[in-house]
This record gives structure tokens, sequence and C-alpha cells, in this order.
């Protein structure tokens, strides 16, 4: 078990350990072409935590720079912007500004929390419902990036639960019935997961309602 006193801090706190230690995993692959593609998929991963649609380019713009800036830099790959100048660690005029609050479940990072908080603001309840399972699609998906055994399916909801003091939840039989929380991946040769998602049919629940991914779409981060 890793302790606080011996970790490393986090340079952008808002993406969590997992993002991390991710980027440093990628920036020690010797082939450059192996590096790309995982960067690739990490930006996608990255893509699901932002609630907000706004401007694709800025944004997909904006995650590469946070690539770059987690490496601290030092990542050598070939992106589809260019690489952004190195600042010093007190310039941070142009980054969103997070309250300075603990961080409860570190592993999921500060961008969880946020979209807990925007699922709160919702005032159906199944808009509430389809915010829950993509947030636990999401931390389940963090969970299993660095550890070999499976998170149950309880205790992610059993998290959001205490995370949105007991504001947003969900029926733990529909979970598991449904696979509700099956990981967010991106394989190789398929499209990316938002635009698999459009492409599921309606028989593949029970509801059509479980087929969106997005139900924050109307909302956007402060």
């Amino acid at each position: 078990m890793e302790y606080n006193t011996t970790r490393t801090d986090l340079i952008l706190r808002e993406y969590g350990r997992n993002f991390h230690k991710l980027v440093d995993h990628i920036n020690g692959i010797k082939e450059k072409e192996k590096r790309n593609e995982l960067s690739k998929t990490l930006v996608d991963m990255m893509k699901v935590t932002h609630p907000s649609l706004g401007d694709q380019s800025e944004l997909e713009a904006k995650l590469w720079d946070d690539l770059y800036i987690m490496s601290d830099y030092s990542l050598d790959i070939d992106s589809p912007f260019p690489k952004p100048e190195k600042k010093s660690k007190g310039d941070a005029s142009d980054r969103l500004h997070y309250p300075k609050s603990k961080i409860r479940y570190r592993h999921y990072g500060k961008k969880i929390e946020l979209l807990i908080e925007e699922a709160c603001k919702l005032k159906k309840e199944e808009d509430k419902e389809a915010a829950v399972i993509h947030i636990g699609k999401i931390m389940k998906s963090f969970f299993g990036m660095w550890n070999k055994e499976s998170i149950d399916n309880k205790v992610i909801v059993e998290n959001i639960k205490e995370l949105s003091n007991n504001k947003l939840t969900i029926d733990i039989e529909k979970v598991k019935e449904l696979n509700l929380f099956h990981k967010v991946t991106r394989e190789r040769g398929s499209k990316s997961y938002h635009s698999k998602k459009h492409h599921h049919k309606s028989g593949h629940h029970k509801s059509n309602h479980y087929k969106s991914n997005r139900p924050f779409r109307k909302k956007r981060m402060q």
C-alpha cells in the first residue's frame, strides 16, 4: 500500500493519481509508435471526464496540453497539436481553478467529484440515474487501470452515494443485471467510446435511456 507521505505531488490534481501513473508508464515506453497509440487512448479517457461538449477542437487541444504537463513536458510523442511551452509552477493563470478542499477518493481525481456535483443539480430522476451510470463507468475504469482485481459495483454505488451526500444512488441489482458499470475502453482499430455508443441498438438494454453517455449534455463546468 502506498502512503501519502511517500507519494510525489500530483502536477494536475484534477486528474487524480491514476492518470499521472499512466502518463509515467507511457513516458517509459521505448517505442514511439506505442507511446503515440497509448497517448491517444489516454486522451480519449480524459475526454470522458469532461461533461461539457463545448468547442471540441479547443477541448482536444487542452487535453493534449494536459498530457504533456502531467509528464512535466518530457513526453516524446506525435501530437495533433503543437507541444505547449513549459511554464513555471506558479504560472497557472490559464487553468481552471479548483477548490483547495480535500479529495476524498484520490484515485478517482477531483473531476469525479465535480461530475457528481453537476449530477446533483439535475432535476429529473431519470437524468440523475443516467448520470450515476455514466459516473459509475468512469470510476470502474479508473480503478481497473492499476488494479488487477475488479472493484465491486456495490462499492462504486456506495462511493457515489457518499460523495453526493446521499443525493445520488441506483438499484444495485439493476446495475448487476444490465452490467451498467461496464468499463470505458477503447479497442485498437475501433471507433472511440463516444461514437460507438451512438450506434448501440435499443434492444441492448431495457431502456433507451441508458444509451446516453453524456447525461450532462446541457451542462458546462465552471
